[in-house]
């Protein structure tokens, strides 16, 4: 990797228009393994104005930062990757950092870079709520190995638990050409007109937040023979019965330890540089889920306005008490609102029955820090002849997780999420 200084050399070479070939490829890596980041910060700024956000260069040792009108970045951002055609996903306005291997393992999980057809099978991108799979596969939408494979561009679709499969399907026709697929009668008629058309294409497929086997399995059916297909969900059901192979999902990992407090540094620096310990205690407590670094990290912003210190609020998150009430991230906006962490993580607990709902919360109040649990300790909790029925219920839903030996791990947050709904 290059010096932080050398890529800023570059990177200034690119902002004034004098950038060659090479400072192209060397920035475009750069971006894509989170070695350059952009933080926007919290500010208000009057309309019409161009905010100057901050762009850093991470190195093992140091790093540089300097000032960058949004503008000038958003420019530079679509020079080095511009927007492919279709219905790209929007670009993650998250930090992407500490992403660099994921990203290499999702662009060999649907054969970019390799001597195989990259179109043999569908590729599934799995992990915990707040992992980062949707940043990830918008990233990867604008890679330019993936420009190269799939020159007719992307398709994005987000569906959440209610879809609107029939919208969804007629936007795509719509990018493709086709204004009629709204008046056909039901989605697998349109899904076999787009896929017709989908045959003349060599296009990359993203269905993203999956939650119905029944609902990826359409786009399965969409997919031209040429194109390739990549879903992300949380759930372990979704994710095995879609799959044809086990070697086609990917888990999608929270974020190292030194990564997770790199990124807590690029978004609060002067908090981490003034409770630097107390920071690493905090990133281990949210077990490094970029979900909730982000959410903690903000509230530490806010409350260090104050000038009365973060003690107070570094052992509030830190005990599970604040991140969970707080707004998630704005890039999970819904419709005109951004929801609590709470409410994203109840979308997971709201579909299961009563009985599972209940055993889950139960195990919050009794987890061990770290949250693992083998199938005696369940049963005790639950007080149920066999666990094993509710145990894959939990897992296939994504909120519980094999870890070998027998156990099972539940995250941070959920335990946070499962303690909350005894209060209710």
């Amino acid at each position: 990797m290059s010096t932080p200084n050398n890529l800023k050399a570059s990177l200034d070479r690119l902002v004034s228009a004098t950038g060659t070939d090479e400072d192209r490829k060397i920035i475009q890596h750069a971006l894509l393994a989170g070695h350059i980041v952009y933080s926007t910060g919290d500010r208000n700024v009057a309309i019409g104005g161009d905010a100057s956000g901050t762009i850093i260069i991470t190195g093992d040792q140091n790093e540089v930062r300097f000032d960058l009108p949004e503008t000038a970045y958003a420019s530079l951002r679509e020079r080095l990757f511009p927007t492919p055609h279709g219905i790209p996903p929007p670009f993650p306005e998250l930090i992407f950092i500490g992403r660099e291997a994921a990203l290499q393992d999702v662009k060999r999980l649907v054969g970019i870079n390799e001597n195989r057809d990259p179109q043999s099978r569908t590729s599934i991108v799995r992990g915990w709520p707040g992992v980062g799979k949707t940043t990830l596969v918008s990233v990867l939408s604008r890679d330019p190995d993936v420009a190269r494979v799939y020159p007719d561009g992307v398709l994005w679709a987000s569906l959440d638990q209610k879809p609107a499969l029939m919208s969804i399907l007629a936007g795509w026709g719509r990018s493709l050409g086709r204004d009629d697929l709204l008046r056909v009668p039901t989605p697998d008629e349109a899904v076999e007109q787009l896929s017709a058309t989908l045959q003349r294409k060599r296009m990359l497929l993203i269905v993203d937040d999956v939650w119905e086997p029944a609902h990826g399995a359409l786009f399965q059916q969409a997919r031209g023979a040429n194109c390739g297909l990549l879903i992300t969900t949380r759930l372990t059901e979704v994710a095995n019965l879609l799959a044809q192979t086990e070697e086609a999902v990917y888990n999608l990992p929270v974020l190292t330890e030194d990564d997770a407090l790199k990124l807590m540094r690029i978004l609060a620096p002067t908090i981490v540089d003034s409770y630097e310990d107390d920071c690493l205690s905090l990133v281990r407590s949210l077990e490094c889920l970029p979900l909730a670094l982000h959410v903690a990290a903000r509230l530490l912003r806010s409350e260090s306005k104050f000038d009365w210190g973060v003690t107070d609020l570094l052992k509030e998150i830190t005990d599970g008490a604040a991140v969970i009430k707080a707004e998630a991230p704005a890039d999970r906006v819904e419709g005109a609102n951004i929801p609590t962490v709470t409410a994203l993580l109840q979308k997971s607990t709201d579909v299961l029955d009563e009985h599972t709902r209940d055993c889950f919360a139960y195990l919050g109040a009794f987890a061990p820090k770290p949250a693992t649990f083998d199938l005696a300790s369940m049963k005790a909790v639950w007080q149920v002849d066999d666990p094993k029925p509710t145990v894959r219920e939990l897992v296939d839903h994504g909120l519980l997780e094999p870890v070998g030996s027998g156990r099972f791990q539940m995250h941070a947050l959920l335990v946070m999420h499962a303690r909350s709904l005894l209060t209710e």
